[in-house]
């Protein structure tokens, strides 16, 4: 009898009967699969046999829901890996895609960290265990970091992690002593300083005690049918050991290589340890936005403010910050009004007044004030937890010459090995000293060092994206990383982005005494900006607005509506022209003419004109310098907006933007974006819906943080706050990052291209090996942390 298993999952998009029936009928045509797709519950359920749960089968799911247009819930699982080298990442993705419900699985060697991408409603308890018991290495779940607390266990499990790191490497730098002894007493003496045994009582702790790890790394490597560093350390070190005790035991007490295999481990051990110092600075970022989280929270329960722990904080929630204190959730301010340093935050070097009605954001830090707050979002759904998450997604992502790389390290191994054993046999053929063969050939196996090429992308990406985020600016992927040092033009909008989106009423003329109060009917239920600017003008008059009825906007022309059934109408000429008002006619009967370069909206009731006003939008002060920066860095601009040419020409020109396009619909953006796509590598910044096809279809986009949300999704870049300076900066970062990663890349190729023939020729032994080798590794480790000292500030 044939076991199945029960596999059920939401499907969204579909619209009918036909459209569960046609993807049921999909999901049949996969092996061992009986699919049933219900449209009311919006579910599909499938019934798998157990032989095909041994060969994934997530991936063929997503793959037909795709090519059907359908969409269901994903969710990433987390965790914490222990490797030693690049080729054990490689070992355990490889592992975890075996499992039939796993999309995708991305890791970061300098992170530590694996990310496992599967279907939300496979989630569970068993799935997690199963993942971990298929992993070669030790995985540990890793939880969300929602409080103050679960940071401290965090930081008090990795600092007792560290103390015993440091304790293992004292006692072996300790057993190690005499033997660095007696390798500078033979510089000035024949004699050996040590007795053959007590080398042997030194060298085995150190091999098999301070060296377990490396047996333990090896040994789950084998076991998952790959080969990594330990593999190259254990037998190379196990070698010169066993060679030594072999002689020891013979009863030839000539030349030993304990000493070899002893300082190897211990050299290897320090190594490690001081890569970990500095894997723990590329990551700082991330663990500075951590330690923002408050611990807890002053929330009112029933008449009085208790003190709770920020777990325990619920949407809804009124919390009183006092002053100095930090802002634990996100929130809305209800009083008060106070100072907040944003900087960890959206790299704002100066505190914002904030007052009622303004938003707060988890982890910022409140100034003298005393506030009362309304929280909005809590635990995972704060802003500060979605930018760690952004960071974090962006640090696991790879570019494409990771490809490269990673096909590289999962031969390189191997390759090591061949090249140790046709060492080891060419000299002993060529002497017929098997001393001299073994010892030139554990020289090969020592030096080899697949760290350094594993660590030279991911450490300088692991930098930058964190330097970019520490500075304000959210990159979503490593791709867009990449693509931002070769972008040679940038394609501005200009509401919103270059300039406030903050719309003032200018040049009010009215010619009748119901002007504003019937602007104000027609104006005050509209969330556009133009709106919002007359209802605040009005309310600063105490205008009664008249009741309005039937109000349509139309997109790029203004808005209408009904009094006694009669038209109301305020917008353009070319709205105007729909009802069949002729502006000029009643211009000339009011006996004006508006000669502004803004906007003009103009207002007409009965047919008649009864006013107008023109509408401004204030430049950004950041914008000029914004400009001047990107002009600086060798690109070029472009303005595209759907405002009048007179606006955007003259704000073109105030910028010293040369090349502009006005009057566009967000279809022509789009043409004009693939117009300039032909000629240069472009990058697209806007803040609106309008803006959002642009944003797609660029090779780099870039949305302000005060910006939609359709625009924020779309781009690939956010800004956290509403400075287009941050685009040179965002793009200095970048051209930083890949500069670093070529030489980091450049690096690790000649050592081990020059290296590994060098051992193999006999010009240097194990200690000289294994001491070059930890340098390599170090040296792409600092190269690396240099990028947090480039100059990119926006101050001029």
């Amino acid at each position: 009898m044939t076991t199945t298993q029960q596999i059920t999952f939401p499907v969204y998009g579909m619209n009918c009967a036909s459209c569960a029936s046609k993807l049921s009928a999909a999901f049949n045509t996969l092996d061992g699969i009986e699919a049933n797709v219900n449209i009311t519950l919006e579910k599909a359920s499938l019934s798998v046999d157990e032989a095909q749960l041994k060969s994934p089968i997530a991936p063929q799911i997503i793959t037909i829901l795709e090519q059907k247009g359908y969409q269901t819930d994903h969710q990433q699982v987390v965790f914490e890996a222990e490797w030693s080298c690049s080729s054990c990442v490689e070992s355990t993705i490889t592992a975890l895609k075996k499992h039939p419900l796993v999309v995708d699985v991305k890791a970061n060697f300098a992170t530590q960290i694996v990310y496992v991408e599967t279907l939300e409603s496979f989630v569970n308890d068993s799935f997690i265990k199963a993942l971990i018991a298929l992993s070669p290495y030790p995985l540990t779940a890793k939880k969300a970091i929602t409080s103050q607390q679960q940071l401290i266990e965090k930081q008090n499990k990795e600092r007792k992690k560290q103390q015993q790191e440091k304790l293992g490497l004292a006692i072996a730098l300790l057993l190690s002593l005499p033997f660095w002894f007696a390798m500078i007493s033979m510089l000035f003496s024949d004699s050996p300083l040590l007795t053959p045994w007590f080398e042997l009582a030194l060298a085995t702790p150190l091999q098999f005690i301070i060296g377990a790890r490396f047996y333990k790394g090896a040994w789950k490597s084998l076991k998952g049918r790959s080969a990594n560093m330990d593999v190259l350390v254990v037998l190379g070190t196990s070698a010169a050991y066993f060679f030594s005790l072999y002689m020891i035991l013979k009863g030839n007490t000539g030349h030993l290589y304990f000493e070899s295999s002893s300082l190897v481990i211990v050299l290897i051990r320090l190594g490690k340890y001081l890569e970990f110092q500095a894997k723990q600075a590329s990551s700082k970022a991330v663990s500075a936005l951590n330690k923002l989280q408050a611990v807890d929270a002053l929330v009112k329960k029933g008449k009085v403010f208790k003190r709770v722990l920020i777990d325990q904080v619920q949407v809804s929630d009124l919390i009183q910050i006092a002053a100095g204190d930090k802002v634990p959730v996100d929130g809305v301010i209800l009083e008060g009004s106070s100072y907040i340093d944003e900087a960890l935050l959206t790299g704002e070097s100066k505190p914002v007044l904030k007052q009622v009605e303004d938003t707060v954001f988890a982890g910022t830090i409140n100034g003298d004030g005393v506030l009362l707050m309304k929280s909005t979002a809590v635990k995972e759904q704060t802003k500060l937890h979605q930018i760690i998450q952004l960071v974090e997604s962006a640090q696991m992502s790879k570019a494409p010459i990771l490809e490269l790389v990673d096909r590289i390290s999962a031969i390189f191994v191997p390759i090591v090995l061949a090249i140790a054993a046709v060492t080891f046999s060419a000299w002993w053929l060529h002497s017929g000293d098997f001393e001299q063969a073994l010892i030139h050939s554990v020289a090969v196996l020592v030096i080899a060092c697949p760290c350094a090429l594993g660590l030279a992308t991911p450490t300088a990406m692991v930098v930058g994206t964190g330097l970019a985020a520490q500075k304000g600016i959210l990159i979503k992927d490593i791709n867009t990383l990449q693509l931002a040092h070769k972008l040679t033009h940038i394609a501005f909008d200009k509401t919103g982005t270059l300039t406030k989106g903050q719309v003032s009423l200018n040049n009010i003329t009215a010619f009748d005494k119901d002007f504003l109060p019937l602007l104000l009917g027609l104006q005050q239920a509209s969330k556009h900006p133009i709106a919002k600017a007359v209802v605040e003008h009005c309310e600063t008059l105490d205008i009664q607005a008249t009741t309005v009825n039937d109000i349509q906007s139309i997109h790029g022309e203004g808005i209408h509506g009904r009094v006694n059934n009669q038209e109301i109408i305020a917008g353009n000429a070319k709205l105007l022209s729909h009802f069949n008002i002729d502006l000029n006619q009643q211009l000339a009967i009011r006996g004006v003419k508006p000669e502004t370069t803004d906007n003009v909206i103009y207002v007409c009731y009965q047919q008649n004109l009864i006013g107008y006003f023109s509408i401004a939008d204030q430049v950004r002060p950041e914008s000029q310098q914004a400009i001047s920066d990107l002009h600086q860095l060798g690109l070029s601009t472009t303005l595209i907006s759907g405002d009048k040419d007179s606006v955007v020409k003259s704000m073109s020109q105030q910028l010293g933007i040369k090349s502009y396009f006005a009057e566009q619909t967000p279809e022509q953006k789009l043409q004009q974006l693939e117009t300039l796509q032909k000629q240069s590598l472009v990058a697209m910044v806007g803040d609106g819906v309008n803006d959002a096809p642009a944003l797609a279809k660029a090779d780099v986009s870039i949305a302000m943080g005060g910006g939609s949300d359709v625009a924020k999704q779309t781009a690939s870049m956010t800004l956290m706050r509403d400075d287009p300076r941050l685009i040179a900066v965002a793009i200095k970062i970048s051209r930083s990052t890949w500069s670093t990663i070529r030489q980091n890349l450049f690096w690790a190729f000649i050592f081990n291209s020059l290296a590994i023939p060098a051992a193999a020729f006999g010009y240097l032994n194990p200690t000289v090996a294994a001491i070059a080798m930890t340098a390599s590794s170090l040296t792409v480790l600092s190269n690396s942390l240099r990028l947090k000292r480039i100059n990119i500030s926006t101050d001029k």
